[in-house]
């Protein structure tokens, strides 16, 4: 049996809370929970996790790179309506891929944020 309830915070690395944050609003819709500070901005998933937007003194991602050689990223966020989000980020300027049709796995593309990381924006389970 998991020792484990939930996921509760996720921490990004940033060199620009304010801006970091205002992606964050403007592109996923995620709601600032408090005043950006310099060292943070906490922005919440409406279905339970909170972002926590974290100062690095230098530029930093959680990005790595997989053994195939596959740059990987460490979150995948479930959309809804996900075309026209992928539409709008895309119109916006914001960094995306192009769409992948995964089969049974659903859609997803990718999305970087001001400071690059990569965020696996995903369909969902296809119906």
């Amino acid at each position: 049996m998991s020792l484990i309830k939930a996921i509760n915070c996720i921490y990004i690395p940033t060199t620009d809370t304010e801006k970091a944050a205002t992606w964050y609003m403007q592109n996923l819709g995620l709601e600032l929970l408090a005043p950006c500070t310099d060292n943070q901005a906490q922005l919440q998933i409406p279905s339970g996790p909170s972002i926590f937007l974290i100062k690095t003194p230098k530029p930093t991602t959680l990005n790595y790179i997989e053994i195939s050689g596959t740059e990987q990223c460490t979150l995948t966020l479930e959309v809804l309506d996900f075309h026209t989000l992928y539409n709008t980020m895309k119109e916006s300027g914001a960094k995306v891929s192009a769409i992948e049709d995964n089969a049974s796995c659903g859609l997803n593309f990718y999305a970087y944020d001001p400071d690059g990381n990569k965020l696996d924006i995903w369909s969902g389970w296809p119906a």
